[in-house]
C-alpha cells in the first residue's frame, strides 16, 4: 500500500488538472504609463504621468492590436452622378487644377501691362471717337484758311515805285481792296503802261507784278522780238486774268490764287505795231521764228518771275502764259 500512494496522487493531481476549464482569464491589458524598460536586463517600471497624451503612432499601434469586428459591414452603393454635376478637372476640389485644364484661363503675360476695366462711359466715348474719325477720313479735305492781306513794306514800296518810274512806267495808285476771303491788295496799281508805248489797259497789280513785268518786256522780249521779227514793236498786252477774287484754276477747293493777291497776270497775247498779234498757244513743235519767240519769251519769264506756266503746261493753261511773284522757300521758282 505505500508502494502504491505516490501513484495515487500523481492520478489524482492528472484528474484534477484535466478538470480544469480550458479558458482561463485574460489578462488585463497594461496601460502605457505601466511600461517597463528593459535596459541592461533589469524590468524598471516607468512612472506614469496623469494627462500625457497619447502620441499618433502609439494609437495607431493600438488601433492595430484591437480584434478585427466578426463582420464588416458593406457599404451601400453612391447615388450616380449626372455628367453636367461631374467636375471637368482631374480634382474637383483642386482650383489649380480646374485653372490648368481650363482653356480659356490664362496666366497674365509679366511683360504686359494689366488692362484697366473700362466702365460704359469710357467705351462710348472710344466708339463715337472713332466713328468721328471714320467720318472725317471720309470727309473731302477743306480748304485751308487764306492768309490775311500782306501788308506791303513801306521801304520795299518806295524802291519798287522808284524802279517803275525808271522804266517809264505809267500807272495810277489805287484804294486798299479788300474783298474777303483773302482777297485784296494793301498798295493797289492801276497800270496804264508797263513801258512806254505798251499798254496794259490799266490792269490792277501789286508793285512787284508790275516792276517784274516791265523788266520782263524790257530785258528778254523787246530783244527777242528784234530777233524774231526786226521790223516789229509790241504795243500792247492783251491780257487774260489780272487780280481777281478766285482760288486757283478758278477751281470751287483749293488754295487761293495768286490773281487773288495782286501777284500773278495772264498774257493771252502780243500786240504788234502793225495790227498783228503773236497768240499764246502750245509752241513746243512750231519751228517758225514766231514760234521760237514765244519759247523764248517763255523761258526767259523765268528770270524775272518765280511762277511762269507756258501754253501747253497743264490742262488749265493751253491759251495763256501765267505769270506771278509767289515767294517760295530760298527763291525757289517753278517754271514749266
Amino acid at each position: 500500500m505505500p508502494r502504491h500512494l505516490p501513484l495515487l496522487l500523481a492520478a489524482s493531481l492528472l484528474l484534477t488538472g484535466a478538470a480544469l476549464p480550458r479558458t482561463g482569464p485574460v489578462p488585463e491589458e497594461k496601460p502605457p504609463e505601466a511600461e517597463k524598460a528593459t535596459a541592461n536586463g533589469e524590468a524598471q517600471e516607468k512612472p506614469a504621468t496623469a494627462a500625457e497624451p497619447q502620441a499618433p503612432a502609439e494609437a495607431e499601434a493600438d488601433a492595430a492590436t484591437e480584434p478585427a469586428p466578426a463582420e464588416v459591414p458593406t457599404p451601400e452603393p453612391k447615388p450616380p452622378v449626372e455628367a453636367e454635376e461631374q467636375p471637368s478637372s482631374p480634382s474637383a476640389n483642386d482650383p489649380t487644377a480646374e485653372e490648368d485644364a481650363a482653356p480659356d484661363k490664362q496666366e497674365p503675360d509679366a511683360s504686359s501691362p494689366a488692362k484697366e476695366p473700362q466702365d460704359d462711359t469710357d467705351a462710348r466715348s472710344a466708339t463715337e471717337d472713332e466713328k468721328q474719325d471714320d467720318e472725317e477720313d471720309q470727309q473731302p479735305e477743306q480748304a485751308e484758311a487764306p492768309p490775311p492781306i500782306a501788308t506791303e513794306d513801306p521801304e520795299m514800296l518806295k524802291a519798287c515805285l522808284a524802279d517803275l518810274e525808271a522804266l517809264g512806267t505809267k500807272f495810277e495808285t489805287a484804294a486798299r481792296i479788300d474783298d474777303g476771303e483773302g482777297c485784296g491788295i494793301d498798295h493797289p496799281l492801276e497800270v496804264a503802261e508797263v513801258l512806254p508805248g505798251i499798254d496794259t489797259g490799266g490792269a490792277q497789280m501789286r508793285c512787284e507784278t508790275a516792276r517784274a513785268l516791265g523788266h520782263w518786256l524790257k530785258d528778254t522780249v523787246n530783244p527777242a522780238l528784234k530777233i524774231a521779227m526786226p521790223d516789229r514793236k509790241i504795243t500792247g498786252l492783251t491780257t487774260g486774268s489780272t487780280y481777281a477774287c478766285r482760288l486757283r484754276n478758278s477751281a470751287t477747293e483749293g488754295k487761293i490764287s495768286e490773281h487773288a493777291r495782286g501777284n500773278a497776270i495772264d498774257i493771252a497775247a502780243f500786240r504788234l505795231d502793225d495790227g498783228t498779234e503773236i497768240t499764246m498757244k502750245p509752241r513746243d513743235e512750231d519751228g517758225t521764228m514766231e514760234g521760237a519767240f514765244q519759247r523764248t519769251a517763255s523761258a526767259g519769264a523765268c528770270l524775272h518771275f518765280t511762277t511762269a506756266l507756258s501754253p501747253g503746261s497743264d490742262a488749265t493753261h493751253q491759251d495763256h502764259l501765267h505769270l506771278d511773284v509767289l515767294e517760295r522757300e530760298s527763291g525757289y521758282r517753278y517754271c514749266r
